[in-house]
């Protein structure tokens, strides 16, 4: 089958759900799960899942999924992209949180749990992470020495890679930029947290 785009696998995600959870569904109720403005929107993206084969509608005009789908290769979670973050671990209410965007099972563990950040300038760009890229980041509090991480240092968020000798910690940058220079910092304290590990980026305009 036709690989999907990400609108595409987020509708698909949710018809998933309604079936599963046995729930009457409709153009409108797949509007308002999504957040879509249009009914028109859903319409197009629903034609598009049955021109690629992964759904279609029976004789009673019900929508299906293909029978072809096999659910164990292409399982996906949702992972949240969070617009912002406070001091503490990472909030997750509803209203700091941008939309949920589809990961495989391959690249993600069903044991832990992730979140999205959007990069900002250039100080890891020797790493691959450019700016507006989408960082997806594993959720702990205790890094290994090297991992970069996303930190918190007076409630302002930075990714860096973590470094860590004796009573001291270090977030050193990885930049062709000359003006990033690395953060010393005194070893957890009330100032400074690790909200994260990151995993890999994406280009943000995959997500546009």
């Amino acid at each position: 089958m036709e690989k999907l785009t990400n609108k595409e696998q987020l509708v698909l995600h949710s018809i998933r759900e309604f079936i599963s959870r046995s729930e009457k569904m409709t153009i409108r109720a797949l509007q308002t799960a999504l957040g879509y403005a249009s009914p028109r929107s859903i319409s197009v993206l629903i034609d598009q899942l049955i021109t690629k084969g992964w759904i279609y509608r029976d004789s009673q005009e019900q929508i299906r999924i293909s029978p072809d789908f096999r659910s164990d290769s292409h399982e996906v979670r949702m992972i949240p992209l969070i617009g912002t973050i406070a001091c503490g671990m990472p909030i997750f209410a509803e209203e700091n949180i941008e939309t949920e965007i589809p990961v495989s099972t391959r690249l993600v563990s069903t044991a832990k749990k992730y979140f999205f950040l959007r990069a900002q300038w250039d100080s890891m760009n020797q790493k691959g992470i450019d700016d507006g890229d989408l960082v997806l980041i594993e959720q702990t509090s205790v890094p290994q020495d090297g991992q970069i991480v996303a930190a918190l240092i007076n409630d302002e968020a930075t990714l860096k890679e973590f470094r860590h000798q004796g009573d001291l910690a270090y977030l050193i940058p990885h930049s062709d930029n000359p003006r990033h220079r690395p953060i010393i910092l005194g070893d957890f304290s009330d100032n400074f947290s690790v909200q994260g590990v990151f995993v890999r980026s994406f280009p943000g305009s995959l997500f546009a």
